[in-house]
């Protein structure tokens, strides 16, 4: 095999914001490129348009010699690339054999060949190590083996170059292990070039033939993995603190009471009571998490994709167990096991996924912004629509929804979905809010809304508000204080607002990364 996987200078801008300068990098038969970067540096867009589910603006995507402009996921499939993102794409109520042939069945005549896509399935999942077979259910397989089979599945469609976006976030070290035997095989074996996604950086090292750094859509690093320097892959990954001007003291909206640096003396004095405090918390990938939120306070989580900072928001809202350690919300011992005892005791929760698992779709907004409140208007089992319908249209209205609140939800831009849960949220009435990527998918406008809400709950109802981003600057210009996880652990330190830059963010969040490896 002879060629390779060629990008040379592309760009990619979405309106002002520019996602990718010139990038270059080349992806050879049978290598494994490790591709690294800080949170927004790039890397998604840059998989997006080699899988063409992105068209770059400028440059060219070369594959084995024949320059190809993809229009389409389809186009690159047919060029020979295939992209395993982090949200999987198998379909639940299929089995394995039918995810493995989806869209290129087998068929005897007019009819699909069951027994042949089985036999095949069952023969793919051996060679690969897969403890499963081709008539079983996918909905019921554990994550580790589903990563596995959507890695199947895009070799079995004959890809000569495979795009892997973070696949080892949700495994656990053993399977990881495992995953990183099968890149090696794949690369040795097969001859297939492979891009990984990876912020770990013992993962990175244990496979890479080279490392790739992405900072702010520029490659700032390209380097043999068997001779580049650690240090160098973290300073590149960090970025050059010179050159990040996002220190508050340089926004001319902001005040001199919000450049205050808050210690640990001054956080109660500036705030209200603790309303959460969270000690030792464990459970299914958190390790000994520590942090205290007081009421009317807007406290950031940073972290790496993996870090924990979902997991932690699901556990105390209740959608995740608790294994070990203490929640006490308001000086109270807290310990839900769903998600209605939290909204019980007066906390909300605003999903990352907002499509999936935010609202239901097929309800109005007015619907679905009282769905967690209907007991109120319950009169001997009865609805109070009138009185039901009065209150949705107050909240809606303070959140300045765009779009006919009484069609199904999903008529509604992204911006304006978003703001309808602020105001499901706004109706709770409560004392802990926790946000979940927020802004993502909104536009620039829809998001300075969005902040607006989040900063007139806090500072206006007293509400203590946790809010999960990858964005650095988010959290920089919005939160009273941030915290970082790393791998699971938070140890509860707190750098106050105006007291941390992006870059910095960055180095604490790799910092655990760089021990590790």
């Amino acid at each position: 095999m002879t060629g390779g996987l060629i990008v040379s200078t592309i760009s990619k801008s979405y309106g002002p914001t520019r996602a990718l300068t010139d990038v270059s990098l080349t992806i050879d038969p049978g290598h494994v490129v490790a591709l690294i970067g800080h949170n927004g540096a790039g890397k998604s867009t840059l998989l997006r348009a080699l899988s063409g589910a992105e068209v770059p603006d400028s440059g060219t995507i070369s594959v084995d010699g024949t320059t190809d402009q993809f229009q389409s996921p389809g186009d690159a499939t047919t060029a020979g690339i295939a992209c395993v993102y982090q949200e999987l794409s198998l379909v639940d109520e299929l089995t394995v054999a039918e995810n493995l042939f989806l869209g290129t069945e087998r068929t005897s005549g007019p009819l699909l060949n069951r027994k042949a896509m089985n036999r095949a399935a069952d023969e793919l999942c051996q060679e690969y190590g897969i403890p499963a077979k081709g008539t079983d259910l996918v909905a019921r397989l554990p994550v580790a083996q589903r990563q596995l089979l959507e890695v199947v599945r895009a070799i079995n469609r004959n890809a000569k170059y495979l795009l892997l976006d973070e696949p080892t976030t949700a495994l656990e070290q053993e399977q990881v292990e495992y995953l990183l035997s099968i890149i090696r095989k794949l690369a040795a074996e097969k001859g297939i070039g492979i891009l990984l996604v990876d912020h770990k950086l013992d993962e990175v090292f244990a496979v890479a033939d080279r490392i790739v750094g992405l900072s702010n859509g520029r490659i700032v690093l390209d380097g043999d993995a068997r001779t580049i320097d650690r240090t160098a892959v973290i300073d590149a990954i960090v970025g050059d603190h010179a050159d990040v001007d996002d220190s508050l003291a340089s926004r001319a909206n902001v005040s001199a009471d919000e450049l205050e640096v808050v210690g640990d003396a001054t956080r109660a004095e500036r705030f209200g009571p603790v309303v959460l405090q969270v000690d030792g918390l464990s459970g299914n990938g958190l390790t000994g998490v520590d942090l205290d939120v007081h009421a009317g306070e807007i406290v950031g989580i940073y972290g790496l994709i993996g870090a924990g900072r979902s997991r932690f928001l699901r556990t105390v809202y209740g959608a995740e167990p608790i294994a070990e350690g203490r929640i006490s919300l308001a000086g109270e011992r807290y310990a839900p096991k769903r998600p209605s005892q939290a909204i019980a005791a007066g906390v909300s929760f605003l999903s990352e996924e907002r499509k999936s698992d935010g609202f239901i779709p097929q309800m109005s907004s007015v619907e679905n912004v009282v769905l967690p409140v209907l007991g109120r208007y319950l009169r001997a089992g009865i609805l109070n629509w009138r009185a039901l319908r009065g209150s949705a249209d107050d909240v809606l209205s303070q959140v300045t929804i765009r779009g006919d609140v009484r069609s199904p939800i999903t008529s509604l831009s992204g911006g304006n979905q978003q703001k309808a849960l602020f105001a499901r949220a706004t109706l709770q009435a409560p004392r802990l809010l926790l946000l979940d990527e927020p802004t993502k998918g909104v536009d620039i406008g829809a998001k300075s809304e969005i902040h607006r809400i989040v900063k007139q709950l806090a500072r206006e109802k007293n509400v203590a508000v946790i809010v999960v981003s990858s964005e650095e600057e988010e959290l920089t210009g919005l939160a009273d204080s941030i915290v970082v996880f790393r791998q699971g652990a938070c140890d509860g330190v707190v750098h106050p607002r105006g007291g941390v830059t992006a870059a910095q963010l960055r180095e604490l969040a790799w910092a655990e990364s760089e021990g590790a490896a």
